[in-house]
């Protein structure tokens, strides 16, 4: 595995021998006022505070140490936006830092899994708000004995999607027709939420379709999202953690995770408990998306993986690609991938 850069902390890291129950991985680059509501969210948990910890980890290439309140910047290309988030993060966020110079979601959620002391990880986005009582939600379902990978509701505020992040640190996110939505608006999130263009994303939609229709078993690992899913450490490891084969090309490196979560025997399910999605518009994601799954194709030596971007792209019908991937597709060994 390539060498990575040292892990940095605004708060004491802690070690293996000091534990918590569960550890949320926030992978980020490039972001300001969407990653602190992200934050600040994960600070207003009704799980106790010393029973979890959030590791944020930055992606952005160039990354230096960064310091909470310290002003260093963080990224030469966004004027430091770690620094600016970490500046004003609430001091109650039991928050660990740690960095990855440009290499890619896969590497960067890889790295949050390595330093996590919780037994359950949590993967979540850093544009994706956790209502107050998602982390707790989280940890009961793992209670259930079994490999199990538990994915929450994920509900689009589409009033944001045209919105871009600012690149200067702003309180409030303004969407379309001047909607918003600051920190003051978390302590009732669900309620706020309803004047923002609620919605479920095609693929949470997916993800519900392949778990609650019979018939559609082999397609289970299409609900491994990579935000809001979590999954015990001793699951995650067995399937060898994401693929960093994939580099920086976005496209599904948490699906791909998906496919050799089932292969190594692990179940899913959904969870009612929601966060809430600040979407960005992606014009090239239907060329992204065949790229990725191409390379995904050929990394697995099975052609029919590349027309799960086709799928993506809604290009082709969930029922189709049922039947061009039956029998199941091939998966690689387990054992994390490198470049």
């Amino acid at each position: 595995m390539t060498p990575t850069p040292t892990s940095t902390s605004p708060r004491p890291p802690g070690s293996r021998s000091d534990p918590v129950a569960l550890s949320v991985v926030v992978p980020t680059r490039d972001r300001t006022t969407r990653l602190l509501l992200t934050l600040t969210a994960l600070g207003q948990q009704t799980l106790p505070p010393d029973r979890y910890e959030v590791i944020l980890v930055n992606d952005a290439a160039d990354a230096t140490d960064d310091a909470r309140g310290a002003g260093t910047a963080d990224d030469g290309s966004a004027t430091g936006a770690v620094a600016q988030v970490l500046a004003a993060v609430p001091a109650r966020v039991p928050l660990r830092m740690a960095k990855t110079g440009g290499r890619g979601p896969a590497r960067a959620r890889n790295k949050g899994a390595d330093l996590a002391r919780g037994e359950v990880l949590l993967f979540l986005d850093d544009d994706t708000l956790a209502t107050p009582g998602l982390l707790a939600a989280h940890l009961r379902a793992h209670e259930a004995a079994g490999p199990l990978v538990v994915h929450g509701s994920v509900t689009d505020l589409s009033a944001f999607a045209l919105t871009p992040d600012p690149a200067e640190l702003r309180p409030a996110l303004v969407g379309a027709r001047g909607r918003s939505i600051d920190a003051a608006a978390l302590a009732d999130l669900a309620e706020h939420a309803r004047l923002l263009g609620p919605r479920r994303s095609f693929i949470e939609r997916t993800a519900r379709a392949v778990l609650d229709a019979p018939g559609r078993e082999r397609l289970h690992w299409l609900a491994c999202i990579g935000t809001n899913t979590s999954v015990r450490r001793t699951v995650y490891d067995r399937a060898g953690g994401f693929d960093e084969h994939y580099g920086e090309l976005w496209g599904g490196e948490d699906l791909e995770l998906g496919l050799r979560l089932q292969a190594t025997g692990a179940a899913f399910a959904l969870l009612e408990a929601t966060a809430y999605h600040l979407p960005g518009a992606r014009r090239d994601a239907a060329d992204l998306l065949a790229r990725f799954w191409l390379r995904v194709a050929d990394r697995y030596g099975d052609p029919r993986l590349a027309e799960v971007g086709a799928f993506l792209a809604g290009r082709l019908p969930l029922d189709g690609l049922a039947d061009l991937l039956t029998p199941a597709a091939s998966v690689l060994a387990p054992g994390r991938a490198g470049p």
